[in-house]
């Protein structure tokens, strides 16, 4: 049973009064969740808070949900929109002790990396994230879509309800920040 069909399953189950079939899509899909509401709040707390509220609209939506959609899909544009309702009330919420914002796939094992090595990492990933929080609300969402979500421009598109080109020029204007950010790191030898 290929995963879209193991979900239509435990949705039908879910429509019909089975909560051990929501908790088994929840446990899915909560850390792919929260990982995107931590990259879009920047903090731990409001990341939890986000993806548990996340979940409870998508439960109380259910009846709402199509057969034949991609669940993870809907439920992911149900976790960017609450982010995005968040940031706008919020403003930017400044994450107090925070660091765990290494969400980034390492390809070099810690054994092969010197000291040396892995302190600039740690010191060029820390300068990233702290850059991508202060980015303008649209343009990290975009980014953050784009990267670690993979999402193509058309499906950014269609889930934020903006036009291709607006994604494009968005996702543009964040990678020219992020580089201006970074390049004393990525010029300047310290890599």
């Amino acid at each position: 049973m290929n995963q879209q069909s193991e979900d239509r399953m435990l949705i039908l189950e879910a429509k019909n009064g089975d909560s051990r079939a929501y908790e088994s899509l929840v446990r899915k899909y909560q850390k792919n969740i929260y990982l995107l509401c931590h990259r879009m709040t920047g903090a731990h707390q409001s990341a939890e808070d986000l993806s548990q509220d996340t979940f409870i609209k998508a439960f109380f939506s259910l009846h709402t949900f199509k057969d034949g959609m991609n669940f993870f899909t809907w439920i992911r544009k149900i976790a960017v929109n609450s982010s995005l309702n968040y940031l706008r009330v919020r403003k930017r919420e400044k994450p107090l002790g925070d660091n765990d914002t290494n969400i980034t796939s390492n390809t070099y094992s810690a054994a092969q990396e010197s000291p040396h090595e892995r302190l600039q990492k740690n010191r060029v990933e820390q300068k990233f994230q702290e850059t991508l929080q202060t980015l303008p609300t649209d343009q990290k969402t975009i980014f953050i879509l784009k990267v670690y979500e993979n999402l193509s421009y058309k499906e950014i598109s269609n889930l934020l309800n903006i036009p291709l080109g607006t994604v494009m020029s968005r996702l543009n204007r964040a990678r020219k920040k992020l580089q201006s950010a970074l390049a004393e790191y990525l010029e300047g030898g310290l890599l």
